[in-house]
C-alpha cells in the first residue's frame, strides 16, 4: 500500500486548521450580517453574527484569493515554450438541452486561431454536484491555461437541488460536455484528437469517471451516440474515488456523512450500487489513458489515502500515473485559504503533463 497512509495531518495539524478557520471567521465575517435588518426582521443574535458571518467572510476570503493567478505563474511558459498570449472568452456556448434548464459551457482560447489546431482541455468544476461557484475559479484557470496555448471549455452540468436532478443526470451530463466539444473543438480552433479533461474536487470525480467508464451511455443518454469520446489524458484535482470510505474507514474527513447520504439516497450499506457505480476505483482496468493525480495530505475533505489507492490500483494494471502528492497543501489549504501557492507549484507540472501526454 501507498507512502500516504503516513501522510495524514496529524491531529495537533488538524486542531490548528480547524481552530484557523474558526479565528478567520470570527475576525473576517462577523460583519456579514446588516446591523439594523429592518422590514420587521428579528435583529440577529451574537451566535448568528459569528456562524453566519464567519462562514460568508471565509467563503468569499477564499474565492478572493481563488480567483488571483499567483504572480509566480506570469512567467511560466506554455505550450512549445510559447509565452503568455492574447485570449478571448466565448461565454454561454449551449451544448445540452435537459427538461430543467439548458447547459452552457465557456470556451477560453488564444485570439489567434491560425496554424495547427490546439491541444484541448474540458474542465469540471467542483462543488458536491450542490453548487458550482467552483465554476467562476476555473474561468480563472481556464483564461491561464488558454494563455499558455491551449482550447479549454470550461463545463456546467445540473445541480442535485435542482428538481428531479439525480447524480445519474450529472454523470450523463459530464458526459454529454465531452462529447459536445469532440464535435464543436475544431470550431474553436481545438483539436479533437488531442482533449484532455481537468477537474477540481467533485469535478475530479467527474473527469475520472468519464474517462473510465466502460461505455459513453453508462449513466444514461449523453448526447449523440454515434459520436465517440477520445480522451488523451486526465488531471484529477483531489476528487473522490470512492466515497464508501467515508461509512466504513477510519479516514479522517470533515465532511459529514450525512451530506454524502443525500447526495446517494441512503448509505453504503443501502444502495450499494449507487456507491459502486460512483467510485472511480471501481472501473480501473488496462488501457486508460494516463492520468495525473493532485492531492494535499492536509485535505480534511477528501481524504488523500482515497487518490493514493487509487494511483496503487491504476499502476498495478499497467496504466501511467502522475502522483503529484504534497504534504502542504490541504482541500483549500493552498487553494485560496492562506495563500495560492498550491496553484503556482502545480499548474507549471500540469502543462508539461498535458504537454508530454496528450
Amino acid at each position: 500500500m501507498s507512502q500516504w497512509n503516513q501522510m495524514n495531518a496529524p491531529p495537533f495539524h488538524r486542531t490548528r486548521i480547524v481552530a484557523a478557520v474558526l479565528a478567520l471567521g470570527l475576525l473576517s465575517g462577523c460583519g456579514a450580517f446588516p446591523t439594523n435588518p429592518g422590514n420587521g426582521v428579528p435583529q440577529p443574535s451574537l451566535p448568528d453574527y459569528i456562524l453566519y458571518g464567519g462562514a460568508v467572510g471565509i467563503w468569499q476570503e477564499l474565492e478572493r484569493v481563488a480567483r488571483t493567478i499567483p504572480p509566480a505563474l506570469n512567467d511560466v511558459g506554455g505550450l512549445d515554450g510559447q509565452g503568455p498570449l492574447p485570449t478571448e472568452r466565448i461565454r454561454d456556448v449551449p451544448f445540452r438541452n435537459t427538461p430543467q434548464r439548458l447547459l452552457r459551457c465557456e470556451v477560453h482560447r488564444p485570439v489567434d486561431t491560425a496554424g495547427p489546431l490546439r491541444r484541448v482541455i474540458v474542465m469540471y468544476c467542483g462543488g458536491g454536484y450542490v453548487v458550482d461557484r467552483d465554476f467562476d475559479t476555473l474561468t480563472v484557470w481556464a483564461n491561464y491555461l488558454a494563455s499558455r496555448g491551449f482550447v479549454v471549455f470550461n463545463m456546467r452540468h445540473r445541480l442535485l437541488l435542482e428538481s428531479g436532478v439525480t447524480r445519474r443526470d450529472v454523470f450523463s451530463d459530464a458526459v454529454a460536455g465531452a462529447r459536445f466539444v469532440m464535435t464543436a473543438a475544431a470550431t474553436y480552433g481545438g483539436d479533437p484528437d488531442r482533449v484532455s479533461l481537468l477537474g477540481r474536487s467533485s469535478g475530479g470525480q467527474l473527469a475520472l469517471l468519464v474517462a473510465m467508464i466502460p461505455t459513453p451511455e453508462h449513466f444514461g443518454p449523453a448526447g449523440d451516440p454515434d459520436v465517440p469520446i477520445r480522451i488523451r489524458a486526465v488531471v484529477d484535482m483531489f476528487g473522490p474515488t470512492d466515497d464508501r470510505r467515508y461509512f466504513n474507514t477510519n479516514d479522517f474527513s470533515v465532511l459529514p456523512r450525512s451530506a454524502i447520504v443525500a447526495v446517494y439516497g441512503g448509505t453504503p450499506d443501502e444502495v450499494p450500487e449507487a456507491y459502486a457505480e460512483s467510485a472511480p476505483v471501481e472501473y480501473v482496468h488496462p488501457g486508460l489513458p494516463p492520468i495525473m493525480i493532485v492531492h494535499g495530505a492536509l485535505d480534511t475533505t477528501v481524504p488523500p489515502i482515497q487518490s493514493a489507492i487509487l494511483a496503487d490500483l491504476l499502476e498495478a494494471s499497467g496504466n501511467f500515473v502522475d502522483r503529484a502528492f504534497y504534504r502542504e497543501f490541504g482541500h483549500a489549504i493552498g487553494w485560496g485559504f492562506i495563500d495560492n501557492n498550491a496553484l503556482a507549484l502545480t499548474m507549471p507540472r500540469i502543462i508539461r503533463f498535458l504537454e508530454e501526454r496528450s
